[in-house]
């Protein structure tokens, strides 16, 4: 199955990882910004951290496959990615094929202060009037 994942919080895959190294800078991030100090470094390696706690959680019952890369929408408030699993039904039945994984995610600490609405709570909220993540299902049969 094919789902996809939307998010207030900034997920941008910037592939810095580990601690850092001021013998390592400055470079380019996957991302394509320059790390040149801790700061940046931090920046960068906070962003990731958001990415890697949504697939940690994605990961949790199942094995993913196909991740994407997040992308950020014209408006520049949300971040989006798409990823597969081999197992159809694990985050759901066919008439709420999300339930289990939006229970997952309710409540999931994020990190804030990165390129995204500084106002959103740093917790993944899942449904009501401060939803700030949405998943849904891709149909790949089109």
């Amino acid at each position: 199955m094919r789902y996809a994942c939307q998010t207030l919080f900034d997920i941008t895959a910037t592939g810095v990882t580990g601690h850092f190294k001021a013998t390592r800078v400055p470079f380019f991030d996957r991302s394509g910004n320059s790390i040149a100090d801790l700061e940046s470094w931090n920046q960068a390696r906070n962003k990731q951290r958001n990415f890697e706690t949504l697939t940690q959680i994605l990961g949790l019952r199942c094995q993913l496959t196909e991740v994407t890369d997040p992308v950020i929408d014209q408006t520049g408030t949300k971040w989006m990615f798409e990823f597969e699993t081999e197992t159809p039904g694990v985050f759901g039945d066919d008439t709420d094929p999300t339930q289990v994984l939006r229970s997952d995610a309710e409540n999931v600490p994020m990190l804030l202060d990165l390129d995204n609405d500084p106002t959103i709570d740093s917790i993944l909220i899942t449904s009501g009037p401060y939803q700030n993540i949405w998943f849904a299902p891709i149909s790949i049969n089109n």
